[in-house]
């Protein structure tokens, strides 16, 4: 348990860097006074546990994100963009009469390479000190698996697998802002 709030809080706690541009022209009625168009980039770092639907071993997880906050509705409203790597491994031992020695390793690799395109909505206005987002989105996850064993010290060969992956994400987020920057928990 404590392992799992551990990799909870590293998750939860990336530092995320906002620059502000300037306002869209005044001649524009449509934007209300202080609305302002607002980048953000950040890096997110974590720990997967794919041990809970497979045979593979904790990992990290790295991400690099990106958002724009459209300059109207308090600037509530934005796209978001996002590129993740991780590269779980495992490996294990077997027994089968046919082999011999009648046991067997194995040894995998998955690298895993994520990009997510999709919308942002807060919840307040870019002012407020918190706020909550949703985003939602598709997800399409590059795909490369290394899989290699022996039996009885002779080696039964290297299987490479790729594919492509197509999906959608979903995400909440908390925010507390922190001058011209802001933590995302």
């Amino acid at each position: 348990m404590r392992k799992l709030i551990i990799c909870l809080l590293v998750i939860c706690l990336p530092v995320m860097v906002a620059a502000e541009e300037p306002a869209a022209p005044a001649e524009d009625l449509s934007l209300e006074k202080g609305d302002k168009s607002v980048i953000t980039l950040g890096l997110k770092g974590g720990v997967g546990l794919p041990q809970l639907s497979s045979a593979l071993d904790t990992t990290f997880c790295v991400h690099l994100e990106a958002a724009y906050q459209f300059p109207f509705w308090g600037s509530r409203l934005g796209l978001v963009a996002s590129l993740g790597y991780t590269q779980p491994t495992g490996s294990g031992s077997g027994t089968d009469s046919r082999l011999p020695g009648g046991e067997y390793t194995w040894e995998t690799t998955q690298r895993q390479t994520t990009l997510d395109v999709g919308v942002l909505v807060k919840f307040m206005e870019r002012s407020s000190p918190w706020n909550l987002g949703l985003s939602l989105g598709s997800r399409t996850v590059f795909l490369s698996v290394l899989t290699s064993g022996e039996a009885g010290d002779e080696p039964f060969g290297e299987h490479d697998e790729t594919a492509t992956l197509l999906g959608m994400f979903a995400g909440l987020q908390g925010e507390y802002r922190l001058g011209p920057g802001a933590l995302f928990l």
